[in-house]
């Protein structure tokens, strides 16, 4: 019975921590519902170790047991009054010059790797990386967050924040970062770029 409080303490750290990220208690548990009832996935193979700077022939890479289908997963009702953008639309993008690509997730977390050509924009410092990359965000054609994808709403809190700024050019990659690596993309690594 005395590890009844620390379990407790575990619990409410838990929550705390998925509410950080957007997510829920009763999400949290609708989706390890889902996941329940999921058919069981192979488990991928043991990747090998690389260098820093090498990448891994296609051939080795883990394959996944099917592609999400991100559009069935629908976006919040207080997440309509942007643009919600999928895989091939994001990709394209990216590709085109006047796309700026935000990346809500924690600054250590964007320091480690990000898309190419993303400034940081985390939550929980929007004001303070706002204000650094103003000039950036006011000159660009269209605006695109992203976050750690399905079941994470950074992006879509980001994408609001910029909707209450006048940004009505701006849109959130639903499948954000996991969905970037799982199609092998460039991924840059280290400190944002200049404002």
């Amino acid at each position: 019975m005395r590890f009844t409080p620390i379990a407790a303490v575990l619990a409410a750290g838990i929550a705390a921590g998925l509410c950080a990220y957007g997510v829920s208690p009763s999400q949290y548990a609708a989706g390890r519902a889902q996941d329940a009832a999921a058919p069981s996935l192979p488990v991928a193979p043991q990747a090998r170790p690389l260098a820093p700077g090498q990448s891994a022939p296609a051939a080795e890479l883990p394959v996944p047991g099917g592609p999400v289908d991100y559009g069935t997963m629908g976006d919040p009702a207080w997440a309509k009054a942007w643009a919600h953008y999928d895989w091939p639309q994001a990709l394209a993008l990216w590709h085109e010059k006047g796309v700026l690509f935000c990346d809500a997730r924690d600054k250590m977390e964007y320091d480690q790797a990000h898309i190419p050509g993303a400034i940081p924009l985390p939550l929980d410092r929007f004001e303070e990386y706002y204000h650094i990359y103003h000039a950036r965000i006011r000159k660009a054609r269209r605006i695109v967050t992203y976050c750690h994808g399905a079941g994470c709403q950074l992006s879509n809190k980001v994408a609001q924040l910029l909707w209450k700024k006048g940004y009505r050019n701006v849109g959130s990659f639903f499948g954000g970062w996991p969905q970037w690596q799982q199609h092998n993309m460039p991924v840059s690594t280290g400190p944002g770029p200049k404002p």
